[in-house]
């Protein structure tokens, strides 16, 4: 008995191994996630999140531009292309083909119904809107002295800082703080000081940083799957709930003046 079931444990090793081997001679490059069966592209998607942007890029050249993904039984696909004929047809020549449609509004619903989640005659309107604001050269003249104010004033007195103490910084983090105070400052007339000497934490900034990674679990998770972990307060998902801001707020000063 012994001898069989030792036989036999054989036998389902040599066969798991060769199943894997096959399921590896499909892949197109190496850091492509191997398709299992149930789970789809899973639980490579799962464990790359770390680093999800430069492991994407690598697949992506690895596939010519191109990479459909699919989480198996959880019902969710994915088509991830850079291809830049992809990109224009996509949001260019043929964008009224290509809906967001309620469930994409249902998982971008912290961002209301503004022009990241409207479709048709509203985005439309909102995108005529927008482009009459940003084309405008007040805006424009206003941008480029928030950016020159925000280099003079925080990026450089911070690197200087940095290379007169001889210490290493993370330029990818000092970039995007920049980039956030000066989005603060453009849309909201606030500077939120995340590039301040010792690169605080920024309440504000951590909870956008909450709400961005919850919207991404949740393309990778099904809509019951992550409905589920909020109602029950399991996971990253539940963040949100305490990242999520007031849903009325009144117009500060210098958006109004832009905008009159």
């Amino acid at each position: 008995m012994d001898w069989f079931l030792g036989q036999l444990l054989a036998l389902l090793c040599c066969c798991c191994f060769f199943y894997y081997r096959h399921l590896q001679s499909k892949k197109a490059c190496k850091a492509e996630p191997t398709e299992w069966p149930l789970l789809g592209h899973l639980f490579g998607m799962l464990a790359n999140l770390h680093h999800y942007h430069d492991w994407a890029t690598v697949v992506l050249a690895g596939r010519r531009y191109n990479f459909p993904a699919q989480t198996g039984l959880t019902g969710v696909r994915f088509f991830i292309t850079c291809d830049p004929s992809n990109v224009r047809h996509i949001f260019t020549s043929n964008f009224l083909n290509y809906p967001k449609g309620e469930e994409y509004a249902e998982i971008f619903d912290i961002l209301g119904h503004g022009i990241f989640n409207a479709d048709g005659e509203s985005w439309r309107s909102q995108r005529a809107m927008s482009q009459l604001l940003l084309a405008t050269p007040r805006f424009r003249s206003f941008s480029a002295r928030c950016t020159r104010d925000k280099v003079d004033k925080s990026l450089l007195p911070f690197l200087a800082h940095v290379a007169d103490a001889g210490a290493r910084c993370d330029l990818h983090d000092v970039i995007r703080r920049m980039t956030f105070d000066m989005t603060c400052n453009l849309v909201f007339g606030v500077d939120p000081g995340c590039l301040r000497i010792g690169l605080p934490v920024v309440p504000v900034a951590r909870a956008m940083d909450d709400v961005l990674d919850t919207m991404f679990l949740r393309h990778v998770f099904p809509p019951t799957c992550w409905s589920l972990m909020y109602r029950y307060e399991l996971g990253p998902i539940t963040r949100l709930a305490s990242s999520n801001p007031p849903p009325t707020c009144s117009l500060p000063s210098s958006a109004a003046m832009m905008t009159t």
